[in-house]
């Protein structure tokens, strides 16, 4: 067996003297997988609490922005997430944004922003609670029928489902698209799903797909967890960044980060799991993450203090 690259470290032997000591520092970060446990039923997600305590600390500092970056709608993150308000949100993997925390107790040192775009990054008094297009731009015409095409192609897939092995299907739909799960399902069943959906996304190049851990997702915007960093970096005009995934849904990300680095913005992205990847760094589990957040608020507490 090869040996893992980047290796697995343990969370008190990853250098972060560049974040602790950054002018301005963006927290980011995955939320399922990362700072709550993968579940088969996505709704029952919940921050591990060391992790969540964590976030609290780290949004309460001064100079110090913490963000989440999911391929979950904003409203559904921010409801699991529990997060204090300042934390930000970008969602459906770059295609949804709130920036409201940036002027929600704006903890010193911290800019505010206004708007990036439609409806984003307003406070949460400003928007309808009830408008599934509050964090982004309504869909056009052609939007809506690719979104109905992907309740279409749920329900034949899931009405073509094997008599064979037991499991279900699942849709999360989202305001921009849909995530199937077969998380659960015996293998012969996620194996069928699995082929089905990638024969429709290949069939359907105008929809953006990405695979994940038992899912397959489907948004009609071509944006990634990339671009939501890199709009969360410029936003919170962050002079060094920090971005921690579990999926293939975050190389993107990653990649982004990369190449600001080259041009010589101090960063770190960690990957969880054991996966191939092209983060700089490795930890196990969603318990090293709370372990790592843990020490990161703790040091750069003692930095901002001095």
């Amino acid at each position: 067996m090869s040996a893992l690259v980047p290796p697995l470290q343990a969370p008190d032997r990853i250098d972060i003297t560049a974040l602790t000591g950054a002018a301005r520092l963006l927290v980011a970060l995955d939320f399922d997988g990362v700072i709550a446990p993968l579940r088969d039923d996505p709704a029952q997600s919940t921050p591990v609490p060391e992790s969540a305590a964590a976030v609290e600390s780290l949004a309460a500092l001064p100079d110090t922005a913490v963000g989440y970056i999911s391929g979950r709608n904003v409203a559904a993150l921010k409801d699991l997430s529990r997060a204090p308000e300042r934390v930000l949100f970008v969602g459906s993997h770059g295609v949804e944004q709130d920036f409201s925390g940036l002027t929600a107790g704006t903890p010193a040192g911290v800019p505010a922003g206004g708007p990036a775009g439609g409806q984003a990054g307003t406070s949460a008094d400003a928007v309808d609670p009830d408008d599934p297009f509050r964090y982004s731009a309504a869909p056009d015409d052609g939007e809506r029928a690719l979104l109905a095409r992907l309740d279409a192609e749920f329900e034949r897939i899931a009405a073509a489902t094997p008599a064979a092995g037991h499991g279900e299907l699942r849709i999360e739909r989202k305001p921009l698209g849909a995530t199937f799960h077969t998380r659960g399902c015996s293998p012969e069943r996620a194996e069928f799903f699995t082929a089905e959906l990638r024969r429709f996304a290949a069939d359907h190049p105008e929809l953006r797909s990405l695979d994940g851990h038992d899912m397959v997702e489907f948004g009609v915007r071509m944006h990634t967890k990339g671009d939501g960093l890199d709009t969360m970096i410029e936003r919170t005009e962050a002079t060094a960044a920090l971005y921690i995934g579990d999926d293939t849904t975050d190389e993107d990300a990653f990649v982004h980060l990369a190449a600001r680095q080259e041009s010589g913005f101090p960063g770190l992205s960690i990957r969880v799991g054991t996966a191939d990847t092209r983060a700089q760094a490795r930890i196990g589990s969603t318990d090293d993450v709370a372990a790592f957040l843990t020490r990161l608020a703790r040091e750069r507490a003692a930095h901002v203090r001095r």
